[in-house]
């Protein structure tokens, strides 16, 4: 049980153990993240304030967990929470839970395809380059969520 020893840094790093979690452990991560978003989703400030105190949170989290277990370990799942959270952001609120599954697996898509500039933040041997990575994931999603909107809305 000494792996899963849980200090404040390495709660957030593990979303409070979701990285330890022996199979896909991001994925989990997201899982947590696109859940919590749904519950949390009623109000627009609240997201907001939540995914920037998130990001800060995430910063200190990949910086404890790559101190703790080394360059991106598959543990750290603070930084695929934040960018699953960012592409929930992007939902318009009349696509409910479908429009949700639509932002995490999208995220997922880009967070494990990594194009560019996915890939480019992925070679960063830092903390940033951990949480960054899935940031720009996380906005490729959005970016597909407000096409889409646009395309259905012109529909």
């Amino acid at each position: 049980m000494k792996n899963f020893e849980l200090s404040a840094g390495t709660a957030v790093a593990t979303v409070f153990g979701t990285g330890f979690i022996p199979v896909a452990p991001g994925t989990a991560g997201s899982l947590v993240s696109a859940g919590l978003f749904l519950v949390l989703r009623q109000t627009a400030v609240i997201t907001w304030v939540l995914c920037a105190c998130f990001l800060v949170l995430g910063y200190w989290g990949c910086r404890a967990g790559r101190k703790k277990w080394g360059e991106d370990p598959s543990k750290v799942v603070i930084d695929e929470f934040v960018g699953c959270w960012i592409s929930c952001m992007a939902v318009p609120s009349d696509w409910g839970i479908v429009g949700i599954v639509a932002a995490f697996v999208l995220f997922r898509v880009f967070d494990i395809l990594k194009p560019w500039p996915v890939s480019l933040l992925d070679r960063m041997k830092s903390a940033a380059g951990i949480l960054l990575d899935d940031v720009a994931a996380g906005i490729m999603a959005v970016l597909v969520i407000l096409l889409g909107s646009v395309i259905h809305g012109a529909l």
